[in-house]
């Protein structure tokens, strides 16, 4: 596809696909071309490449003078980061260098898509085989076939059935320029709150390795004998600050990190507080209630699942705003989750799952008109919530130190 089929002089494709009233539709979420490559062309390197004899860096950006020069330098390089035009302020990013011009083969897209999905379902019943048959290594297996074949299996038959080759030309533009900006527009929020909420479940973790993980799990995680026949109510908060293994603690942050910055960008901060703490509650209410035998269980699972819940409440009051990937990612997640959690009951605990989900879901449920899209002021009601809902969380990590210096003591 030529470049001079697509931009012309004081040209942008996709300005027409821009609504005002969506908070992440504008162009500024696009980089500003440095003042000493303006008005030239220029491409802005993805990867080390070496042309003309020059070595280039990854976000390097080279200049030419004309559109023959910049097409002599893209058939050189692998796919560029971005490009930049005289008449544009805004270097363009790689998924926005073309639009479609047509609707997508449907013949060679299912051809693709069957291709993936026969790869993905053998490598998950691969590995499930593997977990299956050498129980030892029943986590790796499972946490490996989650990522490298159910993900991508769930993906593949969600876009079968979505029939993306119908979608007009328009839409799958639309889409497109969406999606991409919605990401920019994620990744230019705040997120030293998650990170400090991530550092005090990585401090409780290394406290707990310093004492033993079961001796501090039998201390202050969630041991239904203690809560029922103790009164240790407290329980079913701190059990959510605390994690099971390196693995848990590890794949629960990113977890969190990832769902935790959406939530709070596309509501707010203190929302985000209030979800994770209701769902940590909900969750070990669930586990206690609803297992067979006695109850025992660690991990911030619920309120993760709590802010996937909630998200997917989000998305569908959204649903015309937000970026179609996203709505799907939280479904996918959701299936994947599920299915996982039937493979690997053994060592999941899919109540507090269920429960944490459940309670997440419910609070997006019952704020359901007042939900707003990128609001800038947190009403007092909801900075209420989320300061009440700090506290609960310090207060249940400082018990947790406490029960942890005990034991060390």
């Amino acid at each position: 596809m030529r470049i001079s089929d697509h931009w012309f002089p004081d040209e942008v494709w996709f300005r027409e696909y821009l609504t005002p009233s969506i908070p992440w539709s504008t162009l500024d979420l696009l980089t500003l071309v440095p003042e000493s490559a303006r008005g030239s062309y220029g491409v802005e390197m993805s990867d080390y490449a070496t042309v003309d004899g020059i070595r280039y860096e990854p976000g390097q950006l080279v200049m030419v003078e004309t559109t023959e020069e910049m097409k002599q330098l893209l058939a050189s390089i692998p796919s560029p980061r971005g490009l930049i035009f005289p008449w544009f302020d805004r270097i363009v990013p790689g998924s926005l260098l073309f639009p479609h011009t047509r609707q997508i083969d449907g013949e060679s897209y299912r051809l693709r898509l069957k291709n993936r999905i026969a790869k993905s379902f053998l490598i998950t019943a691969g590995l499930v085989g593997v977990a299956w048959y050498f129980p030892e290594f029943m986590m790796l297996a499972l946490l490996g076939g989650m990522i490298y074949g159910l993900f991508p299996l769930v993906d593949s038959a969600m876009a079968w059935f979505r029939r993306v080759e119908n979608l007009p030309v328009e839409e799958l533009n639309r889409s497109v320029v969406n999606g991409e900006l919605f990401r920019r527009w994620v990744l230019t929020k705040k997120t030293l709150g998650l990170k400090v909420a991530l550092g005090v479940l990585v401090a409780i973790f290394l406290g707990q390795m310093a004492v033993g993980i079961e001796p501090s799990i039998l201390a202050a995680a969630l041991v239904e004998k203690a809560v029922v026949g103790k009164g240790e109510w407290w329980r079913i908060i701190t059990a959510g600050l605390m994690h099971g293994n390196v693995i848990h603690i590890l794949f629960n942050g990113m977890a969190l990190f990832s769902l935790g910055r959406v939530l709070s960008a596309l509501v707010s901060p203190a929302l985000l507080s209030f979800v994770f703490t209701l769902s940590v509650v909900t969750g070990s209410l669930a586990s206690m209630f609803l297992r067979a035998g006695d109850a025992l269980s660690v991990g911030a699972s619920g309120g993760i699942l709590g802010c996937l819940g909630f998200l997917l409440v989000l998305s569908h009051k959204f649903r015309k705003e937000l970026p179609d990937g996203l709505r799907s990612s939280l479904i996918q997640s959701t299936i994947v989750l599920a299915i996982f959690g039937l493979l690997g009951s053994q060592f999941i605990d899919n109540a507090a799952h269920a429960g944490g989900l459940a309670g997440g879901a419910l609070i997006a449920i019952l704020m359901y008109p007042g939900l707003r899209l990128g609001a800038h002021r947190e009403s007092v009601f909801v900075k209420a919530l989320g300061f009440a809902s700090l506290l609960v969380l310090a207060a249940g990590g400082a018990k947790v130190a406490l029960e942890l210096w005990a034991l060390r003591g």
